[in-house]
């Protein structure tokens, strides 16, 4: 017999939203930002309503209370995940009044939507199934494969008028066996590595001398506006606290400690629905390869890093890191 939770009709948004609320909190629990029922609930809300409005004749409606809450936390495998007790909350005051300042220091300033810009990095299992519960029950059968523990660095970002830049992905491979005969200044990524795939003040540094400001200065020439950029950044140790004086033309405003959740714009769905479109490619992929005759093992033997890395672009029909 079916759970009644699992087979409740449940239409869109409410569902695309819970979807999204899953890839958020699990990105967050991988950077090891606490969450709280407060955070969660506000972010439920914020992602409903953005599906909503896009949505557009959808009547539904949402509230994001206590019982709603743990139903999903149920039914989206949460079970172990400990909300409130010592855990640390998003500092909502701060937030408050960085976007007070935020908004008097655009004004004074100028900035235009085009001259404003965000970038993040996020944690990738590019071998990961949208389901997990679908990965561990294939994992009791086949022993010793583990098909979502291999994980990269993606970062991805642009302006708020919606240009997207080529994301950077970071690898633990400087030369994996796939990009035999591949030319890396092809592939739709900039390709980076160290030893635990993760993003560094050197090679974040690099980024944005020799591939950031370049092309914010050739963009703003397109676009006929000033060549003055705001880079919003977090506070994360890979980022250099010491940007600020490296060029004349960029300012770099970094979001105040624990407001990351609730002030960054590549974390308010963009980043979410980049995996989710990830995701959703690859689970295609192993479908069709299932559909072919081969078994699922035999689908992640084959699907190596350039495969992972095809699945990311900034348009077209794969995935997209703006929404």
């Amino acid at each position: 017999m079916k759970s009644t939770i699992i087979t409740k009709n449940r239409q869109s948004p409410i569902h695309d939203m819970e979807k999204l609320l899953v890839i958020w909190m699990e990105d967050l629990i991988q950077k090891r930002i606490p969450l709280s029922l407060a955070i969660i609930q506000t972010k439920s809300c914020s992602l409903f309503n953005m599906l909503k409005l896009k949505d557009g004749k959808n009547d539904q409606t949402f509230t994001a209370s206590h019982g709603r809450f743990q139903r999903f936390r149920k039914t989206a495998n949460f079970q172990n995940v400990k909300i409130g007790g010592e855990a640390a909350s998003a500092d909502f005051k701060a937030a408050e009044e960085f976007v007070v300042k935020f908004d008097e220091f655009l004004k004074e300033n100028n900035y235009t939507k085009e001259q404003i810009f965000n970038v993040d990095e996020t944690g990738l299992y590019w071998k990961k199934m949208p389901e997990r519960t679908y990965i561990h029950k294939e994992e009791k059968s086949m022993p010793g494969f583990k098909a979502f523990k291999d994980r990269i660095t993606v970062l991805s970002g642009g302006n708020i008028a919606g240009y997207k830049f080529k994301p950077i992905v970071i690898h633990r491979s400087k030369n994996p066996r796939a990009f035999k005969g591949v030319n890396i200044n092809m592939l739709p990524v900039h390709y980076n590595s160290n030893k635990n795939a993760w993003m560094t003040r050197l090679l974040f540094e690099d980024w944005f001398m020799k591939v950031f400001a370049p092309e914010v200065k050739e963009y703003c020439n397109q676009q006929n506006i000033p060549f003055k950029i705001l880079l919003l950044l977090d506070n994360t140790p890979g980022h250099p606290p010491h940007l600020c004086d490296l060029h004349p033309n960029i300012q770099i405003m970094y979001l105040p400690p624990n407001t990351t959740s609730v002030l960054q714009p590549m974390d308010q769905g963009a980043i979410a629905t980049f995996k989710a479109y990830y995701l959703k490619i690859t689970f295609t992929q192993a479908i069709m390869a299932l559909e072919e005759g081969n078994t699922l093992k035999e689908f992640w033997s084959k699907y190596n890093i350039l495969h992972g890395i095809k699945n990311i672009q900034v348009d077209g029909k794969k995935s997209s890191l703006l929404v």
